[in-house]
């Protein structure tokens, strides 16, 4: 019986903290997402966080192309000066931050505006590189607004002034998986911050 109580205890806690680290993260950044170029300060430099062109079906991934359709989007408003494309780069065969290029150049973008990071393997990975191997100290961050809170966090914790501009999200009842791992994400996001990195954050 003790046991018992010991675990639905160490749950109740788990749980607490989980809704603790999102609740905290939302409401910190929930001010800053947009979804209208004109509603952004701008920046020199857009970040466009990398995903798969496609889902494990064959089929085209809408979170990638939502995003790269944003990203051209916010590059012709204006808003922005280039944009740095971060992702995964597993092997020659994939590699995210190409295959964003790719699509933004079909769409009218100039290459010579586009930064390639091909080792963003997480989001504070690729704010970090940003920070640190780029020099960029503001930016505006492009992916989906579920996403984009954990970005911001981040963002405020290295330094980074950041605002966000935000890509349509899929139907959530397709992909509910996305959505649902990202509240534990914004939890080891918050792990990340205070205990794992605290030497990346200038606060």
């Amino acid at each position: 019986m003790k046991i018992i109580k010991t675990l639905l205890a160490c749950a109740l806690l788990t749980t607490a903290f989980v809704l603790f680290c999102n609740f905290w993260i939302i409401g910190e950044t929930k001010d800053r997402i947009s979804m209208d170029t004109r509603e952004l300060v701008g920046a020199e430099i857009g970040i466009v966080f990398g995903t798969s062109n496609k889902l494990i079906g064959g089929a085209d991934n809408p979170f990638f192309y939502n995003r790269v359709n944003t990203a051209a989007q916010l590059i012709k408003s204006g808003k922005v000066e280039k944009l740095l494309l971060s992702g995964s780069r597993d092997s020659i065969y994939y590699n995210e931050a190409e295959m964003m290029k790719a699509a933004l150049i079909d769409l009218g973008v100039s290459q010579n505006r586009l930064i390639l990071d091909d080792n963003g393997d997480r989001t504070l990975e690729s704010l970090a590189r940003m920070r640190d191997v780029y020099g960029v100290e503001s930016c505006v961050v492009v992916t989906q607004q579920y996403h984009a809170y954990r970005c911001l966090f981040l963002a405020d914790h290295l330094g980074i002034s950041a605002e966000c501009l935000a890509a349509k999200t899929p139907e959530i009842v397709e992909h509910k998986k996305a959505i649902l791992r990202e509240l534990f994400a914004r939890t080891k996001a918050v792990i990340d911050i205070l205990m794992i990195y605290p030497e990346k954050s200038k606060n």
